[in-house]
């Protein structure tokens, strides 16, 4: 690989039991979009969501199970080699995603199971577990909303409010940190039926977009920074009318690029993935395309550089799309792994970058 061909490192967590590999170490080509696989690990059990800190040094994994754990990684700091560090208990069950605060002290945690944890990250990337929070409530779906269900936990970008949308309440439940203790505040309501799942902020601070996992939308929300208040102000279909209405297609990652132009969300059963355009002005949106997520269920994905890299959990296939420069289309470019039931792509931050998790 040439200079200019400059190898972009990221990790892929899998649904796998503890005896076979299931995190692995990649690399993506950021010239040509090739992806090549470093190597693999086990010893975990379900590394379903990833994380690396801000300073590049550790990455979490959570282990989703029912006694769930949060799993600690060293990073060489020149071959980005991980090494076991730690494991400390999520305070819940079926951790499914973990993030930070920015500035890299805190770690947030969204157990499935019903409750969210905060932990304070230690000398040497050690964590300490300082909060646990239960929800509470139901929704109107007989078998996803029978109990509460947060599955995610996100700072805004200020890290003064914490956000948790919950799936199984229709609710986007949100905290502030005091003494490094979760203190929870109003939440915010969405429709009946929505099954709010990830929540991202756009890079500019003043909107946050949250995909429908049941419904099959995108909501637009305001931001004010100094209430932590998120008000919607627009919702957007990610399917045609009768591919959203089927039960087998359900939304699930949403991320905004870093460009701030546009926002992107994968539907699972569809299988495929909604961009959408950002006005600059009042940050709505409006459609572009919707394009094969190039594998079944595409669970996650990320945007490295110029690239967005999707995790096909039931065909196995981990696809990179390039990104187009004047318009942000993906365009499929004929490079893929194969790994079992890949569920998270984790790039490694930018030395110089604080945009750790896209």
């Amino acid at each position: 690989m040439t200079a200019v061909e400059r190898a972009r490192h990221f990790y892929v967590g899998t649904y796998a039991s503890e005896e076979e590999e299931g995190l692995f170490h990649c690399t993506l080509n950021e010239k040509t979009g090739e992806l090549h696989l470093v190597s693999g690990m086990g010893g975990i059990e379900n590394p379903s969501y990833l994380i690396v800190c801000p300073n590049r040094t550790h990455l979490y994994a959570v282990s989703e199970k029912d006694y769930g754990e949060i799993v600690a990684y060293t990073l060489d700091p020149e071959t980005y080699e991980l090494h076991l560090h730690g494991r400390t208990a999520s305070e819940g069950a079926a951790p499914c995603f973990v993030s930070a605060t920015p500035n890299g002290k805190i770690l947030l945690a969204a157990n499935y199971g019903g409750s969210v944890s905060a932990f304070s990250i230690r000398a040497h990337g050690l964590l300490e577990q300082v909060s646990c929070v239960q929800h509470s409530g139901s929704g109107t779906h007989p078998q996803r909303q029978e109990s509460a269900h947060p599955h995610a936990f996100v700072p805004s970008p200020d890290g003064t409010f914490l956000f948790a949308p919950d799936l199984g309440t229709d609710r986007i439940a949100r905290y502030t940190l005091e003494d490094e203790r979760l203190f929870k505040q109003e939440d915010i309501e969405l429709p009946a039926g929505t099954g709010p799942r990830t929540l991202a902020f756009h890079p500019g601070g003043r909107w946050a977009y949250v995909s429908g996992e049941l419904n099959n939308t995108v909501t637009a929300l305001e931001y004010e920074p100094q209430s932590g208040g998120l008000t919607p102000f627009q919702r957007e279909a990610l399917l045609p009318a009768e591919q959203a209405s089927d039960p087998a297609n359900t939304a699930a990652h949403t991320a905004v690029s870093p460009c701030g132009k546009y926002v992107y969300v994968s539907n699972r059963g569809d299988d495929s993935i909604t961009q959408f355009a950002v006005d600059p002005s009042d940050g709505r949106l409006s459609l572009v395309e919707r394009v094969s997520s190039g594998g079944r269920i595409p669970r996650h994905f990320a945007i490295l550089g110029g690239f967005l890299v999707a995790a096909n959990q039931e065909s196995g296939r981990i696809v990179s799309f390039a990104i187009g420069a004047e318009d942000g289309r993906l365009t499929p470019i004929g490079y893929a792994l194969e790994r079992s039931r890949p569920v998270c792509i984790c790039p490694m931050p930018e030395a110089d970058s604080a945009d750790w998790m896209i």
